[in-house]
This record gives C-alpha cells, sequence and structure tokens, in this order.
C-alpha cells in the first residue's frame, strides 16, 4: 500500500501542469450592429444604429445570467421618420465551452420603448440568442451575437426583429 502511495504521489508531482487562474465571473461590454425590425403586412423598418450595454454574471456549470440596455433608432419606411427606442432584457446563456473560445446559446425576455410614436409603444419580447466570445487577452474578449425576438403588445400586430451585435467585453 505505501508503494502505491508513493508511486501515485511521484506520478502526480512529475507529470502535474502548473494550475491556470480561470476568467473573471463577472462580464460587462458594449456591442453595437444591425437590426432588422418588421410586423406582418408592414413594411420594414430598420434600426439604424443599435447599441447594447451588456452584463453578466457566471452561474456554474457553464451558465450565466445577465441583463442588457438595448438602445436603437429606427427609421420607418411608411412615415419617413426616425424614432429612439430603449429597451431591458435578461438572458440565460449555455457556455459549450469556456475556454478561449466560448460559443453560446440562449434565451432572452424583455421589453422595448419606442419614444415619438403616436399609438402606443410598449413591446415586451422574447427569443433566442446564440453568440461566440473569443478572448484576446485574460481580461477582455470580442465576438459576434446574433438575436430573434418576437415583440408582443395588446391589440397590436405581432412584430418580429432580428440582428446582430459585435461586443467588446471586459471580464472581472
Amino acid at each position: 500500500m505505501k508503494a502505491f502511495f508513493w508511486g501515485s504521489l511521484l506520478a502526480v508531482l512529475c507529470f502535474a501542469t502548473p494550475a491556470e487562474a480561470q476568467y473573471g465571473n463577472h462580464r460587462m461590454g458594449l456591442g453595437a450592429g444591425a437590426m432588422h425590425f418588421r410586423a406582418k403586412d408592414m413594411e420594414s423598418i430598420w434600426g439604424l444604429v443599435p447599441l447594447a450595454l451588456e452584463y453578466s454574471i457566471y452561474i456554474e456549470d457553464g451558465f450565466d445570467i445577465g441583463a442588457q440596455v438595448p438602445m436603437v433608432i429606427f427609421f420607418d419606411t411608411i412615415t419617413k421618420k426616425e424614432y429612439f427606442a430603449m429597451g431591458t432584457g435578461f438572458n440565460f446563456r449555455y457556455l459549450f465551452m469556456e475556454e478561449h473560445i466560448r460559443p453560446y446559446v440562449g434565451a432572452q425576455l424583455g421589453g422595448i420603448y419606442i419614444f415619438g410614436r403616436a399609438a402606443s409603444s410598449f413591446f415586451i419580447d422574447i427569443g433566442p440568442i446564440g453568440g461566440l466570445d473569443y478572448f484576446i487577452s485574460d481580461t477582455w474578449s470580442i465576438g459576434p451575437r446574433l438575436f430573434a425576438n418576437l415583440h408582443f403588445m395588446l391589440n397590436e400586430r405581432l412584430r418580429y426583429s432580428f440582428g446582430g451585435f459585435f461586443s467588446v467585453h471586459t471580464y472581472f
């Protein structure tokens, strides 16, 4: 038994690799991209300058939860007017890998308010997300994020949007 113990200890000491620190569990960043907003039987509304502030906390086993504040300037092709929209959203993500490259999928739930419209303008939205974080250092990552949302409001047509962001994040 002593020989097994000393042999195992010697093997571990000879072949062990140095421990590496984990990336931080908190993530904060900014994303910019493009988005398409539409309702059935309606002309398209394009988001000209979508931006998003993002924050998330790693939970465990590849899952994290987060929040984002999206902001966008819309151009309505029917009225030929521009509108500013701002919202909030909550999401969860599942990370397939937790190394320098982190592909993920998830879902988000949120709301968006379009300022300046004559009609009611608060929509509840839900949809899938997917993307990739690529670490350029121990504390910074970059990567794309794609989304598709359904937007609900009482007495209004169902609307949908899809688009993507390119984000820069810091981990701490």
